[in-house]
C-alpha cells in the first residue's frame, strides 16, 4: 500500500509506504480488507518478490542504538547468548538478570507530562491504566479511576518480553502511544512470567484480566480491543480462542505486533533471518519456548496458536518487521484466519527488527502505530450513546 490515506476519522490518518501483504486496491470504506463477498488475493509473496523501500535514515540510526542496549542488557545479565546446554540454575539467572536490567533500563526514560498512569491493585491480575493526554476522551475523564466509564474504548495489552521478562513499566509508552492513536483507556496486567511461572500462568492471568474487565468493570466486548507485542500479541490470539472456545464473548478486534504465533519454530524464517535482526534470535527463541511451555507439547494450540482452529476470531491486523526471525509467525498467522474466514490484514515493514513499534520517532513506528490506531478506531466507532458500558452500569 502506497500513499494511503485514512478518512473515516475526523483527522485523516496517513498510512505509511510499507508493504501490505497482499496489495489492496485504492482505498476504500473497507481499508483493512475486502467488501463482503469479495474474493482475497493470493496470500504472501516470496519475501524475495516483496516491494519495499529501503529503511529510514533514523531508523537506522535507532538500530544501532538497539545493538548497545542489547549490548548493556547482556553485560547486566552475564553476557552471553542462553542455549538447550545451558543448566537450570544458569538460565534461570540470565532471565532474572535480563529482567532486572530492562526495568532499571526503562525506569530511566522520561515519563511524559501528559500521560495519566494509574495503578490498578483491585483486578485479579494488578497493573496499569495509560491514557495519553492528547487521546480526546470523552469530558469525564479525570484519572482518577474513571477511564473505563468515561472512554469510547478500551484497549486491553498483552506486553512482550519471551514470558520471562518485560511489565506494564517496561511497556509504558507503548501503552501511551495506543491511547493516543487508538483514543482509549489501555490496561496493561502484570502477568506471571517464567522462570517462576510457566504455561499456562500467563494465559490463565490474561484471561482472568478480560473477564474482569467486562464483567466487573462493565466495559461492553464491543467496545474493547485486544493487542499485544511479541510473546504478548501470541498469547492475545490464544486468549481468542480460549474466550470462543468457552463460548465468551469476543472483543471487537485483535491487534498482534511481531506476535510470537508458534513456540515450535517452526518457520522458514527461523533459519533464513537468523542474525539479521539485532533484538532476537533463534537460539533465544528456541531456549525460551522450550522453559515457558513447561509439561506441555510446543504445538498446544493455547501455547502457540498458530495450531488453534481459528474460526470465528475478531477482524485482525499483524504488523511485522521484514528483518525478523518471527516474520513467518506473522505471515502464516494470518495466512491460517483468512483460510479460517477471519477478516486479517498483514501489514509488513522492510529492513525493520521485532517490534521496532515501541522504538519513537522513527517515520515507520510513527505511522505503524497510526495504522492500529486507525484499525482499533474503525472497528470501534464513537459510540452515540455515551461511554463504553455506560449503558450497562445504567442498568
Amino acid at each position: 500500500m502506497t500513499g494511503c490515506t485514512w478518512s473515516p476519522c475526523d483527522d485523516p490518518c496517513h498510512l505509511p509506504e510499507h508493504v501490505h501483504d497482499p496489495p489492496v486496491p485504492p482505498m476504500t470504506a473497507d481499508t483493512f480488507g475486502p467488501a463482503p463477498g469479495t474474493p482475497r488475493a493470493p496470500a504472501a509473496p516470496s519475501r524475495a518478490a516483496a516491494a519495499s523501500r529501503p529503511p529510514s535514515l533514523r531508523s537506522r540510526i535507532v538500530r544501532g542504538l538497539v545493538v548497545a542496549a542489547i549490548q548493556t542488557l547482556r553485560r547486566v545479565s552475564g553476557g552471553g547468548t542462553p542455549d538447550l546446554d545451558w543448566a537450570e540454575s544458569e538460565l534461570e539467572e540470565y532471565a532474572l538478570g535480563v529482567r532486572t536490567g530492562l526495568e532499571r533500563l526503562t525506569a530511566r526514560l522520561p515519563t511524559a507530562g501528559d500521560m495519566s498512569v494509574r495503578e490498578e491493585s483491585d483486578a485479579p491480575v494488578p497493573g496499569l491504566w495509560v491514557v495519553d493526554g492528547r487521546a480526546r476522551l470523552d469530558p469525564g475523564h479525570g484519572g482518577d479511576g474513571d477511564e473505563v466509564a468515561s472512554t469510547q474504548r478500551v484497549v486491553l495489552h498483552l506486553h512482550g518480553g519471551a514470558y520471562f521478562c518485560g511489565s506494564p513499566r517496561t511497556h509504558r509508552g507503548l501503552g501511551r502511544a495506543l491511547s493516543r492513536t487508538a483514543r482509549a483507556a489501555v490496561f496493561l496486567p502484570e502477568y506471571r512470567l517464567m522462570p517462576e511461572h510457566v504455561f499456562p500462568a500467563a494465559l490463565d492471568d490474561a484471561y482472568a484480566t478480560y473477564r474482569w474487565l467486562i464483567e466487573d468493570e462493565g466495559v461492553a466486548p464491543e467496545r474493547l480491543a485486544v493487542t499485544g507485542d511479541s510473546a504478548g500479541g501470541g498469547m492475545a490470539a490464544a486468549l481468542l480462542v480460549r474466550l470462543r472456545d468457552e463460548g465468551l464473548p469476543l472483543p471487537a478486534c485483535y491487534v498482534g505486533m511481531s506476535p510470537w504465533t508458534d513456540l515450535a519454530g517452526t518457520g522458514e524464517s527461523m533459519t533464513e533471518l537468523d542474525g539479521t535482526d539485532p533484538w532476537l534470535s533463534a537460539a533465544m527463541i528456541t531456549v525460551g519456548a522450550r522453559a515457558y511451555a513447561g509439561d506441555a507439547p510446543l504445538d498446544h494450540p493455547l501455547l502457540s496458536p498458530h495450531y488453534a482452529d481459528l474460526t470465528g476470531l475478531p477482524p485482525t491486523l499483524v504488523h511485522v518487521g521484514g528483518d525478523e526471525v518471527l516474520l513467518d509467525d506473522a505471515v502464516r498467522f494470518v495466512e491460517a484466519c483468512r483460510a479460517a474466514g477471519v477478516d486479517a490484514s498483514l501489514g509488513r515493514f522492510e529492513g525493520l527488527w521485532h517490534m521496532f513499534q515501541v522504538f519513537p520517532g522513527m517515520p515507520e513506528s510513527r505511522d505503524a502505530l497510526r495504522e492500529i490506531g486507525a484499525f482499533v478506531r474503525r472497528h470501534i466507532p464513537d459510540h452515540p450513546a455515551g461511554p463504553a458500558g455506560a449503558s450497562d452500569r445504567a442498568s
